[in-house]
């Protein structure tokens, strides 16, 4: 309830009009039903909450109407009233009342309020849009009064009404969701192939009595699967933990089957794996499909995106969709549940150590943060055009999960962990000491530290086995700077418009990397035991070693790395930012 309360409190910021309950609307909107935050603002009908209606966003691309009301109580334990729901829920008959009744309601309501449900009324009576009521509140709502509900919107037999009450636990739910991806992805409808003359059985399905948790496994046609993707964009992959991984020797060997041997792209594929919140398989128009709500592909979204943009007619694809219902499950055994089968599915492309933690809450905060500031953090592997896509206007530096947890870990450990490669730094014991802030600032100044560090490096190679050694030590010079958030602020600022305040910090940078191969040659041996420049900065605790060499008489840079030092301190302590 925290975070999603501060979340509202960061929507009243930008929106300074809104007050709480349309701030709580608004934030439903962007997280379940609308692309952009322009097309959210202008579906809330405004503070009145005339007659029920808190916001109307007419769908024209699915045909839908939805009709919201939303109650941000401070108390989960709120009982939400029985009239005041159903009264909702009446709504949905309202295009198919007489002159009279229309009337009545229209009367004395807010004119946006009256123009937005004349347009909803006649969508859902003239062009038989389907019409959605959700009632999304952070109280309380009885077992009885939400059967009562459902029953009630069933009862209207001229148009298709359904009625979805989110109490407090699944706007939480939502909310968690939210923070992976926004809008939820829609309900998808996928057609269950009967290929021809080919024989199948239709559905695998299974039912787990103890954790009610069900599973389908049947064929699709590829052109549907790739289908879902034109449809709902990447937010179809939220829960996966990868982007999509371009033109691979996997994706291009799947395009050159689509092509040669669509027929076969059964056999030769692993298929796709599906979880949902909810599903029930139905027949319509006499053909079995099965109705998914809030699904997510978490394994194969190459194959999804390659069939998308191929001529996949003819292709057929094994599809399991697998239901967790998440109240039956907490949300670390969900999240565990989740990447166990992303891990058992998942074998064409090797998963790693780091992609395992992409959906971890840091990372989803970290993006969400750094976004604020201007920054894109890509917490999944995807290709550098893909990442561009999804935040390309407001995008001004990115930075990729694995760099910042070398910045992190080249100035918190000893700099031969990070030597060892990037995987490392995603598993015990260093994951949860290198991503253990909630401060942005924790992260940029190392990694900004650190491209300064590289930048020294660039050009020289012996540099480049020395950096993590420099980079560790050059962070314990300036730590405590970085104590002051200011100070982190005026360094950030002149790191990204690469302001001449930065000049001291390289001259000293230099210096500590001449000092730091100068240590190699002391320590490296002689004849044929002398380590190569490469092998020797692998070695352990050859930061604080470099140390006692700085301090000794050996050195000859210290003087001038420290005047260099305290001058880039006084640069930018007085430099006037604009952040």
């Amino acid at each position: 309830m925290k975070d999603l309360t501060n979340e509202i409190r960061e929507i009243r910021k930008r929106n300074h009009k809104l007050k709480d309950d349309s701030a709580f609307v608004l934030w439903f909107l962007e997280a379940f039903l609308v692309d952009s935050d322009e097309q959210a603002k202008k579906s809330l009908t405004g503070d009145t909450s005339d007659k029920n209606v808190d916001a109307v966003f007419i769908d024209h691309t699915h045909k839908q109407v939805n009709i919201i009301q939303g109650k941000l109580r401070q108390s989960p334990d709120f009982n939400e009233k029985r009239n005041d729901i159903l009264s909702f829920v009446d709504l949905g008959a309202l295009p198919w009342e007489d002159k009279n009744v229309l009337e009545s309601f229209y009367s004395k309501l807010d004119p946006l309020v009256k123009q937005k449900m004349e347009d909803a009324i006649r969508c859902a009576r003239d062009e038989k849009y389907e019409q959605k009521l959700f009632f999304i509140t952070t109280g309380k709502v009885s077992k009885g009064i939400l059967n009562e509900a459902l029953a009630r919107a069933s009862e209207v037999t001229k148009g298709k009404v359904t009625i979805t009450i989110f109490d407090n636990k699944e706007t939480m739910i939502l909310f968690k969701d939210y923070q992976l991806s926004a809008p939820a992805v829609h309900t998808l409808t996928l057609k269950i192939v009967s290929e021809g003359n080919i024989q199948h059985e239709g559905v695998i399905h299974r039912f787990d009595p103890n954790r009610k948790t069900e599973s389908w496994v049947f064929t699709m046609s590829g052109e549907d699967v790739g289908k879902m993707f034109a449809q709902e964009g990447p937010r179809l992959f939220a829960r996966n933990i990868r982007g999509y991984l371009g033109n691979t020797d996997i994706n291009e060997s799947m395009s050159e089957t689509i092509k040669a041997e669509p027929h076969n792209f059964w056999f030769y594929n692993n298929g796709v794996t599906m979880v949902c919140n909810d599903a029930k398989k139905v027949t319509e128009g006499g053909e079995d499909c099965l109705i998914v709500e809030r699904g997510q592909v978490i394994n194969g979204q190459q194959t999804t995106r390659t069939l998308s943009k191929s001529d996949s007619k003819n292709t057929s694809v094994l599809v399991k969709v697998v239901k967790i219902p998440r109240t039956m499950v907490d949300d670390e055994e969900y999240d565990r549940l989740v990447n166990q089968i992303v891990r058992a599915t998942n074998w064409q492309n090797s998963i790693s150590a780091s992609d395992l933690v992409s959906n971890d809450y840091i990372q989803v905060f970290l993006e969400r943060e750094l976004r604020k500031t201007g920054y894109q953090y890509i917490r999944k592997k995807m290709t550098k055009a893909e990442a561009k896509t999804l935040f390309e206007s407001q995008v001004f530096h990115q930075i990729e999960k694995r760099e910042m947890a070398q910045a992190v870990g080249a100035c918190l450990f000893d700099p031969a962990v990070v030597r060892r490669g990037k995987e490392g730094l995603f598993e015990d014991p260093y994951y949860n000491q290198i991503f253990n802030s909630h401060s942005p600032s924790f992260y940029l100044s190392k990694y900004w530290l650190m491209k300064h560090v590289q930048n020294a490096a660039r050009g020289f190679p012996e540099r480049a086995y020395a950096k993590w050694v420099v980079l560790n030590f050059a962070w314990t010079l300036l730590a405590k700077e970085f104590d002051s958030l200011n100070f982190e602020k005026q360094f950030r600022f002149a790191s990204e418009q690469k302001l001449g305040e930065l000049s001291s910090l390289h001259k000293a940078l230099d210096d500590i990397f001449k000092a730091a191969l100068k240590f190699y040659r002391r320590k490296r041996g002689t004849g044929p035991k002398a380590k190569d420049v490469s092998v020797f900065f692998m070695l352990t605790n050859l930061h604080t070693e470099f140390q006692k060499f700085w301090n000794s008489n050996e050195n000859s840079y210290n003087e001038k790395v420290k005047t260099n030092i305290d001058k880039f301190k006084e640069d930018l302590k007085s430099l006037e930012i604009q952040i």
